[in-house]
């Protein structure tokens, strides 16, 4: 499986009608495929969007793709009211160990870490990842953690749900307790590091 993420940045205060707008042409845009999370920024980059969408191939994403942009209910149409001043698309794989979660109710508020791998680096990253993240999931569950196959190079993102931030501190800490997360090894493969909170859609299959 692949899964694009497609971040748009929205003019400030057209969050509640672009959500309006994309969740009555979802009810159109599911036939075709569905959403596996969508997310709205709360803490980082505000008025950000992420809608997730997986497919079983990149001839797969090609097809859907084409087929609904045929459907006159699709896209939504919020671009052409001027309410997007940016729009992203990139393509991960899911890590070692770390599948997409199934739907359902984890948040609401998901912690959405991004990390730049140094270059070359993302092999011995990845199975340091898949031998150790046991140690984390130990103290809460993960939503998703995934490398960059197309668009940003060098990308790892994980993906936690927390019921709160009282929890998110709770579980960080506990892992931290243990002596072993994160990884031996691990620290001196990234270059950098970003962390924003969102909150599910209410169309989102993750909530």
């Amino acid at each position: 499986m692949i899964y694009e993420f497609r971040t748009y940045t929205l003019t400030p205060g057209a969050m509640p009608k672009v959500l309006d707008m994309f969740a009555e042409a979802y009810e159109h845009r599911k036939k075709y495929s569905e959403l596996v999370a969508f997310w709205r920024t709360e803490f980082g980059p505000l008025n950000q969007i992420i809608h997730v969408w997986p497919y079983e191939s990149a001839q797969h994403r090609e097809e859907v793709r084409a087929a609904a942009v045929e459907d006159p209910k699709w896209p939504p149409g919020f671009a052409q009211l001027g309410l997007v001043v940016d729009q992203r698309a990139e393509v991960f794989k899911t890590a070692p160990n770390s599948p997409f979660a199934e739907p359902g109710t984890y948040g609401p508020i998901y912690e959405v870490r991004e990390y730049i791998i140094k270059p070359g680096s993302m092999p011995t990253f990845l199975q340091i990842w898949g031998d150790n993240v046991h140690i984390r999931t130990a103290f809460s569950p993960l939503a998703a953690a995934l490398y960059s196959d197309v668009g940003g190079l060098n990308k790892f993102l994980h993906i936690w749900p927390y019921e709160s931030m009282e929890s998110r501190t709770e579980a960080r800490n506990q892992a931290s307790a243990t002596g072993q997360w994160p990884p031996e090894g691990e620290l001196r493969l990234i270059e950098r590091q970003s962390s924003m909170l969102a909150t599910p859609a209410p169309f989102s299959p993750l909530q």
